[in-house]
């Protein structure tokens, strides 16, 4: 039942108790950030909206949402502050607020350990709710869970009723602590640890760290009209232009050395994850391939994307255990150079269809459009570049989380519309 005060409302999930479980793999992943990061973590909390298409008085969704998120054991979990553990609470409490637009404290404010891991805001209007605003907590959840959770919620919400989950995350973590997981697990980490002593030798991975970092985004509608028209040419997808296009020009601008970048991945491209409500990332292992002198754009793009493939294909390991060895590389001086990500945290892969018939505003200047501006400073950061793809409707955003000590926001405003200029160049030469 749910239990309100004034626009503040909690309701009460309830399900069996569990525990305690290790971490999922893909929890493991998110430890060290959420964990050093502190009173700082609620930049790491993913926050979005969907409309309420039907008239559902605010009552009624409190009873519908409370319904369709007792079936989940995500939504009860709690996490142990000293350890890498989790179980699950026999009843957990959902903060829900009514309110006429969204507050930004609600998406900001840090999780803690005991607390359910998401927050909701109803948007009402004269009683009836017409839009729904989500917070999740990146610990327990990644941005795959967006489209299987939004559809659950807005079927309970407009009485179509929610299709119960497929996988829960008790169960996911029983599957990855299993004999045959641990092997495939280990064999992967074997893989990765073969390879990164033979690239050439770096900082290996970086643990959160104190610094000055800067958040310098780009804005333009050429890149994603460019991006179209070389994926439209090639097997490489827009992601993977972009992806091979930002790896190039770090090379030839930032860091001559550059052998391999860590992908995001959240690993719905597997069957039985696909619909899965919880948190899966996990870091691919990009390994890039060497330019020839006469080597086409194109030709290097399918190269990576290819590539890009094969790294999502092995995202699925013990994160922790992987921390522990590649630190062991580390300091015996055998660990290549992986503080470069990329991340494609794009929710509508959609948006750019069709812009590749629009390669006519590359030659009427449509770059004139573009803006580049540091958005955001930050104090602490694991990576020396964090790129992440975006999309703004028909345009692209990239932003590049750049440790200040290494890429100042010159160097990372210069690298954004040399990544730019180039992808013009290649599409109208394609």
């Amino acid at each position: 039942m749910s239990v309100s005060c004034q626009n503040f409302h909690q309701i009460s999930l309830r399900g069996a108790s569990a525990g305690p479980f290790p971490l999922t793999w893909g929890q493991g992943n998110m430890w060290e950030s959420i964990n050093a990061l502190g009173s700082k973590s609620g930049r790491l909390n993913m926050s979005w909206t969907f409309p309420v298409n039907h008239s559902v008085s605010v009552p009624d969704a409190l009873a519908r949402i409370e319904a369709c998120l007792s079936q989940f054991d995500i939504f009860r979990v709690a996490f142990a502050k000293d350890r890498t553990e989790q179980h699950f609470k026999d009843e957990a409490s959902v903060g829900v607020y009514v309110r006429d637009s969204p507050m930004s404290e609600v998406r900001t404010t840090p999780f803690d350990m005991h607390e359910a891991p998401i927050r909701i805001e109803l948007v009402n209007r004269d009683g009836f709710v017409i839009g729904v605003r989500l917070v999740l907590w990146h610990l327990a959840f990644d941005g795959g869970a967006y489209h299987p959770l939004t559809r659950r919620l807005s079927d309970a919400i407009e009485g179509r009723g929610s299709t119960p989950p497929a996988l829960q995350t008790e169960t996911l973590v029983k599957h990855e602590q299993s004999a045959a997981s641990v092997r495939k697990s280990d064999a992967v980490i074997d893989y990765w640890a073969r390879t990164a002593a033979r690239l050439p030798p770096g900082c290996g991975l970086l643990s959160t760290t104190p610094g000055s970092y800067s958040v310098i985004a780009i804005r333009s509608r050429a890149i994603a009209i460019a991006a179209q028209v070389l994926a439209a040419k090639s097997s490489a997808s827009a992601s993977g232009i972009v992806l091979a296009a930002l790896a190039k020009t770090i090379g030839h601008h930032i860091d001559q050395e550059l052998s391999a970048m860590l992908l995001v991945c959240n690993n719905r491209m597997r069957r039985d994850l696909s619909d899965f409500v919880g948190q899966t990332i996990g870091n691919g292992l990009l390994l890039l391939p060497d330019e020839g002198p006469r080597e086409s754009f194109l030709s290097y793009a399918e190269a990576v994307h290819s590539r890009a493939l094969s790294a999502y294909s092995r995202a699925r390991y013990d994160c922790i255990k992987w921390r522990g060895i590649l630190a062991d590389l580390s300091k015996k001086g055998d660990a290549t150079d992986l503080s470069y990500y990329f991340n494609d945290v794009r929710i509508d892969r959609t948006s750019w269809e069709g812009l590749e018939e629009k390669i006519y505003e590359l030659r009427q200047g449509v770059e004139q459009g573009t803006s580049i501006q540091v958005v955001e400073q930050r104090e602490m950061s694991d990576a020396n570049l964090f790129a992440n793809l975006d999309s703004a409707g028909q345009e692209c955003v990239v932003e590049l989380a750049c440790n200040d000590s290494r890429i100042p926001p010159a160097e990372a405003t210069a690298l954004l519309a040399a990544l730019e200029e180039s992808l013009i160049e290649e599409a109208l030469a394609a």
